[in-house]
């Protein structure tokens, strides 16, 4: 059942591409409506704990994933009936376990039923009937192909391809775990390993935020990096920079996009402290770094025939208090950009947001019920 709680008439905004880039040229009339809408969990007590962060939406944008970590469980919802419609109890040990770990980094769900749990330092492939698993570790000894460096290792965070075969992530120092040196693209049929040296990784060393302490640097923030596949090619972004790399995932080779946008900056500026000698330092840096622009993952949607991108900007004030400026950005499928639209002032972002049959759909949690504030863009060239 679909309870509406609020209905916002049709806002009139105006987005438009710039010309200073060329993948920047159209220009949109975007107008959008809002609701809020509960989902139906039949009596069941959805985990919210996480704001569905360790959730996973497939690739028909209907389906979301949620990990409850507690069980472990996925509990599924349908986003086009909005309704819970399903539980998948998953077991820690036997021949079908998924590991004991008291932490899950995230999962992902194929077409075909399988699903790959990320733990620290393993991957673990349960198959669709939940009967067997297969487990994953990578290492110098194990892969074919390029070869890791004595002071190299594989890292545990990244994206399966939609067809089970591949595994996108990075490569970084054995020594420093927050190094990120390239993009590794291995083949789990083959255990074999391709290394793809981009620019963007040199790159993003700049924005880092260390912490001194008497024992060198046990703590480094980097910025999030947003992998998204779409066909053969894989759409790399990361949060502080307008731009795309576009991967192609059998050659390795690259092409690099920029963007502009009228709403925002295009990059983000180091004015903070990026070496701190205390924890609180650090924190008091990171919140600087976050009153900045930040890019999110492309988001292809099947619906509008778009890509979709959230760009935010936080005000922090010193009681602690923020507020969250959004953006929309649209994109075509060969990545012109459309038009960009900003979001009402007080749009809550607390949570995931997920791009879902034409619409941003955000979580909400009203009094540990689950909901979503959808946002519904309607689009006119001009």
């Amino acid at each position: 059942m679909v309870k509406k709680l609020t209905i916002i008439l049709l806002v009139a905004v105006f987005g438009c591409g710039t010309k200073e880039s060329e993948n920047s040229k159209s220009q949109m009339e975007i107008t959008y409506s809002i609701d809020t809408v509960m989902i139906d969990s039949k009596g069941y007590f959805l985990y919210l704990s996480e704001s569905l962060g360790r959730s996973f939406l497939a690739k028909d944008g209907k389906t979301l994933y949620n990990l409850n970590q507690k069980l472990p469980q996925l509990e599924v919802i349908d986003l086009s009936l909005m309704e819970l419609v399903d539980t998948i109890p998953m077991e820690r040990k036997g021949p079908a376990g998924i590991g004991a770990f008291d932490f899950y980094d995230g999962i992902q769900v194929l077409e075909n039923g399988e699903i790959f749990i990320f733990a620290w330092e393993e991957i673990v492939r349960l198959s669709a009937d939940r009967k067997s698993v297969e487990k994953y570790r990578f290492s110098a000894t194990n892969l074919t192909g390029y070869s890791l460096n004595q002071d190299e290792e594989i890292r545990y965070e990244g994206l399966i391809s939609e067809d089970g075969t591949h595994f996108f992530t990075f490569y970084g120092n054995s020594a420093e775990f927050s190094s990120r040196l390239g993009l590794a693209i291995i083949n789990l049929e083959e255990m074999s390993l391709k290394k793809v040296d981009l620019p963007l990784f040199e790159e993003l060393i700049q924005f880092e935020i260390q912490t001194e302490t008497n024992i060198g640097y046990p703590y480094t923030y980097v910025e999030p990096i947003h992998f998204t596949q779409f066909s053969d090619q894989l759409l790399i972004s990361s949060s502080p920079i307008n731009e795309v790399y576009k991967v192609d995932i059998s050659a390795g080779t690259y092409s690099h996009l920029p963007f502009s946008s009228l709403l925002t900056a295009n990059r983000v500026e180091v004015t903070y402290p990026t070496i701190a000698n205390s924890n609180a330092g650090t924190t008091e840096a990171v919140r600087d770094r976050w009153k900045q622009v930040s890019f999110y993952k492309m988001n292809w949607d099947q619906e509008t025939q778009r890509f979709w991108r959230i760009t935010n900007q936080t005000e922090i004030f010193e009681e602690k208090e923020s507020i969250d400026k959004l953006a929309l950005t649209f994109f075509d499928r060969e990545l012109n950009q459309l038009g960009e639209v900003r979001l009402p002032e007080d749009w809550e972002s607390t949570g995931a947001p997920f791009i879902s049959q034409g619409m941003y759909l955000q979580f909400m949690n009203i009094n540990d019920e689950l909901a979503f504030v959808r946002l519904k863009p309607n689009f006119k060239d001009l």
